[in-house]
């Protein structure tokens, strides 16, 4: 038996990433890939969805986690694997909150996706101890505080 992945990414390459990874693979399927946190709902609302890949940053006005988390209140079952290009360190918590039940950085990853998916379905949490440390300019993102770091979102964000 199969199990049935929703992929949810607003940024072609990494969908395309993920569906090729589930379409290769025997023990899952490809429930259907959008690129909206929003629809994600809907999709799980119609049934045979038991694993979604949920990018946590998205370009229509809900994020990742807000779905996970409404998700997550009405289908306990369905298994939501967190993945994300930022290494923002307060995502983790927020995953953690939101229900989420492992989390995959897409640059820095410590296992394959597919190993993490496996161990997500069969019951393991999956969860880095910290972000990676990224280049900012001459120092890196472990130098700054939160404070600071959400100074430089903001402004990169205008």
């Amino acid at each position: 038996m199969a199990y049935h992945v929703l992929i949810v990414d607003d940024q072609a390459l990494p969908r395309q990433y993920f569906e090729s990874i589930v379409t290769h693979s025997e023990n899952y399927a490809l429930a259907a890939a959008i690129s909206s946190a929003k629809m994600a709902y809907s999709y799980c609302a119609k049934g045979g969805v038991d694993l979604i890949l949920m990018d946590i940053v998205m370009s229509d006005e809900v994020s990742g986690l807000e779905a996970a988390r409404k998700i997550k209140q009405s289908y306990p079952h369905i298994k939501i694997l967190a993945v994300t290009s930022m290494p923002d360190a307060t995502f983790l918590e927020k995953a953690g909150s939101a229900g989420v039940d492992s989390f995959w950085y897409k640059e820095v990853q410590d296992a394959p996706m597919l190993e993490v998916m496996d161990r997500t379905m069969a019951g393991e949490r999956i969860w880095p101890d910290k972000a990676p440390t990224v280049p900012l300019g001459l120092s890196d993102t472990t130098e700054l505080t939160e404070r600071e770091l959400t100074v430089l979102r903001l402004l990169s964000m205008g």
